[in-house]
């Protein structure tokens, strides 16, 4: 049996969500915005008592639009909304920005090293780095130079040789090179990469003539540079190396020099055979299986359609892909934000930072959440001219054959999802228009219109923003890291950002899950956790589950922030809570020929091995299931073995054999089910995004 103890802690803290936290604009009740902080809420509030005696009726008649566009320019005709216009304006800032800010950064940063804490050290240069404008173009390469120091102390080679070569691109003094390249080539003895250690070394001895080094330290320096080369070159493995990376350069291939920033690694999207999109009256659209599946199978592997991070983790995680990372490269323009690399800066400035560099106190202070964020980002991901082009043939019908073949950055992909505007009341529509007003002002603040924006092309994609917030509302997932509290022996999915899967969004919701979910960076992975028959509903949750909250509190949160009943199994028959399990009963599946779904519950005391079926009076003999049982002690013990040592991967194949064996002849809702499944959903979690907290 499972340790219950253990594994009830898992199943309250490790359940990653559609993303129910709620913006300035996510719930229906009028008074809503009263209880946000940030200044768009007090704004409403001012607003709302400018409207007087007619803001009722004014609001009311919103429910006779028909279009976003109509409900946008509905509102943006009151005159007491015009009115309060003035409290909207939005201005670029980039105070982070500060040379005397970083210069005593970098003094605290020297501190720290020379009382050799290098952690600390290294975490200020990194601070100063980002700080620094981007003209003080030496003084950012001292910045990097030195935190390489720091990192090599650390014995971070890998990533020493990342922060040298970025020094270098910067114009590091030339006097100061020589210490540049000695530490390369002493990272890359570190590394066993004896041909571009004895490159780094001749380059010492090279930029060692330039230094100010009196003659005998230099003398020194030499001779100790050209002892090491000669011993270099003797050795044998250094000539199969340098074979081996000619031979890769004449191919043309990137040789692995430990100069790029370690980014994840490209994982190819993958939609499984398995699953299939469906759609009918009843369900909606929603993923079906299209063959027996698995326990443990990887169904989907998906990138976002778009994706923001929490401004509480904009310091500490890279915000165009969510890795976290401590040796950050900046944003030219803004300290606002941090990259693991330079690809991802490049990336994010192309498509969308552009426009959000001086953007974000501004998003920020204003109370706004990532969902009215991520409206603002799907559309400075595009160019204006893309939805102009688009907007006329956005309400068209597209068959679900359509929709699923078009390609996956076009913005129907997403503005097809399920958005309930028709039992949107007008109140609700008014806030997401308020809202839709501000994020176009940001838009425009940011020159996303050009220099001279035209009316009529603000108001159109006034009237898109609107549609992103209302099908974002229903259609963002979580995304989540795995904090480790390794003294305590504690696990608990941390949510860091939000994002929109549109493959994933098309799934339906279940108390009783089928699959996980984990991260990698913020590209997320679907993994089954029980066996699904073809042709039933593939299905996940969007939060509420039955082993932690009572049906009544599921149905009332899953109807208050997603606007439908829940009808899945644990709903209709009501199933227990996890504590509530009954732990004397053992319920069998009915193994009668004429396929019965019954399930047959015995206590363990039953001295009988065969039971009759109260269902379809046939009998099953129990005496196989009570024998895995027993089996599933000894496996269990191993699994748990392999988890607590962190092998996940072998901890992984056993916890998918347990349930198989267990899913064969016990039916849900029993407790050493629930835990088997946890476990396994554990080790899932453990192959994305972790940090440790030792």
């Amino acid at each position: 049996m499972l340790h219950n103890a253990s594994a009830k802690t898992r199943l309250q803290q490790n359940c990653a969500n559609r993303v129910s936290i709620q913006s300035l604009v996510d719930q229906a009740p009028n008074d809503e915005l009263c209880q946000q902080k940030g200044f768009f809420a007090q704004y409403y509030l001012k607003l709302r008592a400018a409207g007087g005696a007619s803001c009722e009726a004014d609001i009311a008649k919103l429910s006779a639009c028909g279009t976003d566009d109509e409900r946008v320019a509905y509102v943006d005709q009151l005159a007491w909304v015009r009115a309060g216009d003035a409290e909207l304006q939005v201005q670029r800032e980039f105070n982070g920005k500060n040379a005397t800010a970083a210069a005593e950064l970098k003094e605290r940063a020297t501190t720290a090293f020379k009382q050799k804490k290098w952690l600390e050290a290294m975490l200020l240069y990194s601070r100063c780095y980002v700080t620094l404008p981007h003209d003080k173009i030496s003084e950012r390469a001292v910045a990097l130079a030195n935190r390489s120091a720091t990192l090599y102390h650390m014995q971070k080679h890998s990533e020493c040789l990342v922060d040298i070569r970025r020094a270098l691109e910067l114009e590091y003094p030339k006097e100061l090179v020589y210490k540049l390249y000695e530490r390369q080539a002493r990272c890359y003895m570190a590394l066993k990469d004896y041909p571009r250690t004895i490159s780094a070394f001749k380059k010492c001895i090279t930029a060692s003539d330039e230094s100010t080094l009196p003659a005998d330290r230099r003398s020194k320096l030499h001779l100790e540079a050209m002892t090491m080369i000669k011993m270099l070159e003797k050795d044998p493995r250094t000539a199969k190396q340098a074979a081996k990376q000619q031979k890769l350069k004449q191919a043309n291939a990137a040789t692995s020099t430990q100069e790029q920033a370690q980014t994840l690694p490209h994982e190819k999207e993958f939609v499984s055979p398995l699953v299939r999109i469906d759609q009918n009256a009843q369900e909606g659209r929603f993923a079906r299986a299209a063959a027996d599946v698995q326990v443990g199978q990887e169904l989907l592997v998906e990138r976002p359609y778009v994706a923001v991070l929490l401004e509480k983790y904009a310091q500490t995680h890279c915000e165009y892909c969510f890795v976290r990372t401590v040796v950050p490269v900046a944003c030219p323009g803004c300290s606002d934000v941090i990259y693991c690399s330079e690809q991802c800066q490049q990336k994010a400035a192309a498509k969308y930072h552009r426009f959000e560099c001086g953007l974000l106190p501004v998003i920020w202070r204003s109370g706004a959440s990532i969902n009215n964020h991520m409206a603002l980002r799907i559309i400075a991901s595009k160019p204006l001219d893309y939805f102009l082009q688009l907007r006329s043939s956005l309400d068209e019908q597209l068959s679900l054959e359509q929709l699923l073949s078009l390609p996956k950055d076009d913005f129907r992909r997403v503005a097809h999802l399920e958005r309930h505007q028709k039992e949107r009341p007008a109140s609700n529509f008014f806030q997401y228009v308020l809202m839709a007003r501000f994020l176009t002002r940001c838009l425009q603040a940011a020159g996303y219109f050009g220099g001279e924006p035209q009316s009529e092309q603000v108001d159109a994609i006034g009237g898109l923003l609107l549609r992103c917030l209302q099908f974002i509302q229903f259609n963002t997932h979580e995304v989540a890291e795995l904090h480790k509290y390794g003294a305590e022996g504690r696990e608990k999915s941390i949510f860091i950002g939000g994002a929109i899967y549109p493959t994933l969004a098309l799934f339906n919701h279940s108390c009783d899950p089928g699959v996980v979910r984990y991260f990698r960076g913020n590209t997320i992975h679907i993994n089954s956790v029980r066996p699904v028959e073809a042709g039933l509903p593939i299905n996940e949750n969007y939060g509420p589950i039955y082993t932690q909250d009572k049906r009544e509190d599921r149905q009332a949160r899953l109807k208050e922030l997603y606007w439908f009943e829940c009808n899945c199994d644990a709903c209709l028959e009501n199933w227990p809570l996890f504590d509530q399990l009954p732990r004397d009963i053992i319920r069998f599946r009915c193994e009668a020929p004429n396929n019965c779904a019954a399930i047959i519950e015995v206590p363990p005391t039953c001295n009988d091995f065969m039971i009759k079926c109260v269902t379809c009076g046939e009998l099953t003999n129990i005496l196989k299931g009570l024998k895995v049982m027993q089996d599933t002690e000894m496996m269990t013990r191993t699994a748990k073995r392999l988890y607590d040592t962190g092998d996940y991967a072998k901890a992984l194949n056993k916890f998918v054999d347990l349930l198989r064996i267990m899913y064969e002849v016990l039916a849900p809702p029993f407790p050493d089910f629930c835990e088997c499944q946890q476990h396994l959903k554990d080790c899932f979690l453990n192959l994305g995004n972790v940090y440790n907290l030792n």
